[in-house]
């Protein structure tokens, strides 16, 4: 009975040899194809070529760079003044736009420029502009500017003209203005040559954060202020240390020794700690010992500072 089973016939026989030749047929080849199929070849890229590659590549950079800003940095300079000088020559000489705008804006507010490199100053004028401008600027005497052109006082101001010039020309035949800096508004500030409304609202809003000016010299930390300008004005001005508005470190809290602008966190918040656990600051000894303030920072603050026992439980909130 099981040879019955075992027997094939011949179309079965042909067919059991044809696929035991291709189960040979598909070992022989899965053995042959990586032979005959070889991987490429990996090429080992050194660390000096791939440095020398990338070096290559930023020259190229660096060099496509320099023609696209020499291409663009095409002026037109000749000589001028920077504190006369129009819109329409600076325009021809290559000026940006908006480098114009911010040079008009400078002057209109009373600003000077008193050597070539304070051009530097203006918002938008990089440096590559400005070597390339520096031969060309003449600076005439800058109080010779005419203040109709720079500083016109508002309406409403001492007839609206200019009562003083600086060196020994003085407008009218009027003898050289002098000014309590301390007591002057924004009007009577613009009556000095140099100081426009801008420059005018800058001094009182620092006066009214110092509680008062001390020094002349105070001017120069205006923000804005050429140091050139206040070296021009400074004889103009005189103040008074009794005008100055004084805080006492025993009853001013932290929020409004803070606010001051020659007090900084820190050292208001060493004076608050050193009166809770102390009491009162006595005097100016005391506040030597603080890390806090350096001998510079201490000797500029002490005029605007006061040491009154009286209510120093209770720091006012003012």
């Amino acid at each position: 009975m099981w040879k019955d089973w075992l027997a094939f016939s011949r179309r079965e026989q042909y067919g059991l040899v044809l696929l035991s030749f291709l189960i040979v047929l598909l070992v022989v080849i899965r053995f042959l194809l990586p032979v005959v199929s070889e991987p490429p070849e990996i090429k080992v890229i050194s660390e000096v070529e791939i440095l020398s590659e990338l070096e290559q590549s930023s020259k190229m950079k660096s060099e496509t760079e320099s023609s696209v800003l020499r291409n663009r940095r095409q002026f037109n300079f000749s000589t001028f003044n920077p504190n006369t000088v129009s819109v329409t020559k600076l325009s021809r000489m290559g000026i940006p736009s908006y480098v114009i705008i911010n040079w008009i804006k400078f002057r209109e507010a009373g600003g000077v420029f008193y050597k070539g490199e304070e051009i530097g100053k203006i918002y938008g004028l990089d440096s590559i502009m400005l070597t390339q401008m520096l031969p060309f600027v003449k600076i005439e005497d800058p109080s010779g500017i005419k203040p109709d052109k720079y500083d016109k006082p508002e309406k409403g101001n001492a007839g609206g003209e200019m009562t003083v010039d600086f060196g020994t020309e003085r407008f009218n035949d009027e003898p050289l203005l002098i000014i309590d800096l301390n007591k002057a508004d924004t009007l009577e500030l613009q009556r000095i040559k140099g100081i426009g409304p801008v420059f005018s609202r800058r001094i009182v809003d620092f006066r009214n954060l110092l509680g008062g000016f001390y020094s002349v010299e105070q001017l120069r930390e205006v923000y804005g202020l050429p140091s050139g300008l206040v070296d021009e004005v400074s004889d103009c001005f005189v103040v008074s240390p009794d005008d100055v508005v004084k805080m006492d470190v025993n009853t001013f809290a932290l929020r409004k020794l803070k606010a001051h602008p020659y007090v900084n966190f820190y050292q208001a918040r060493e004076i608050v700690e050193y009166q809770k656990k102390n009491g009162v600051v006595a005097n100016k000894s005391v506040l030597e010992t603080f890390k806090s303030f350096d001998k510079e920072s201490l000797e500029r603050v002490l005029p605007y500072l006061c040491f009154n026992e009286k209510n120093s439980l209770k720091r006012a909130e003012k």
